[in-house]
């Protein structure tokens, strides 16, 4: 907490960046049309130049899914995904969704300049590394409603199980699907630190982490909007300050956002765009 004021101050800042234990993979896309605000619309380099939405063909439309999820998943379904670079994967997404007339963003950035890397020298699955997935999907209730964020949830944990890369027992799934738990900002904080921390004393120094961590739902100005969404927001910036703070070393951390203004997710802590392989402004 007493980082988290001190970098709200301007007193500190982030050091993840070329970090070489640590990587932080983060995808997201949207579209513009949901949000009218320009104050919180994103840097215009580089994150409009794919300018498009997907075919419901291949997606499913809003009913089957968000945007970012869904046509993530079929670029990786589409073939080899271990051999898709993180610049392969922005082309390939921005490809899909070009073929509709609904304008989008994709924004795929980084820690580290992954020029080079593919999805397979990323998300290992080896049997010594120890694997957290936290899956979130919201549908909310009366005028905040949505009818894709569950179905989000169940087929990004049937591609992750189906890949080898997580166990059922390493996926936490969290839903306002018939629960009657307050998923307020405080107990969505909670799941956060376990996804970053897992269980007390359970942790080993010398091992490799693979982590992901997966939001379908509300944003709104750089923020996260948990089931109840009247506990407060979650912010972009404090969601950096967690994990520039809690990420273990020897860890590998994907953050994939499906929610209006998920562009700037991570905005403050990561520095590197995958379309130039160049620090981002």
């Amino acid at each position: 907490m007493l980082n988290y004021l001190c970098r709200s101050c301007g007193l500190l800042g982030f050091g993840l960046n070329n970090d070489q234990k640590r990587l932080v993979l983060c995808i997201a896309a949207e579209s513009p049309d949901s949000d009218d605000d320009e104050e919180t619309s994103p840097p215009p380099t580089g994150f409009w130049a794919n300018v498009s939405s997907f075919a419901s063909t291949f997606v499913g439309g809003s009913d089957k899914g968000g945007l970012c999820t869904q046509s993530l998943l079929a670029v990786l379904r589409a073939g080899d995904w271990r051999s898709v670079d993180a610049g392969d994967l922005h082309r390939k997404m921005g490809s899909l969704l070009n073929r509709q007339s609904r304008r989008a963003g994709v924004m795929v950035r980084s820690s580290v300049n992954l020029q080079g890397r593919n999805l397979g020298s990323i998300w290992r699955s080896e049997d010594e590394d120890r694997r957290r997935a936290l899956l979130v999907g919201f549908c909310y209730s009366a005028d905040l409603q949505l009818s894709g964020s569950w179905n989000d949830v169940a087929d990004m944990q049937s591609w992750l199980q189906s890949e080898g890369l997580f166990s059922s027992s390493e996926i936490r799934v969290v839903t306002d699907r018939g629960n009657d738990e307050k998923l307020t900002r405080e107990k969505i904080l909670e799941h956060l630190q376990w996804l970053l921390q897992g269980e007390e004393g359970e942790e080993d120094s010398e091992q490799a982490f693979q982590l992901f961590f997966h939001f379908s739902g509300h944003g709104d100005g750089r923020q996260l909007l948990p089931a109840d969404h009247q506990s407060g927001h979650i912010s972009e910036y404090e969601i950096s300050s967690m994990i520039h703070d809690l990420l273990p070393s020897n860890a590998t951390l994907t953050c994939v956002f499906d929610c209006c203004d998920s562009l700037w997710m991570l905005h403050s802590l990561l520095r590197y765009q995958s379309e130039s392989g160049t620090t981002a402004s």
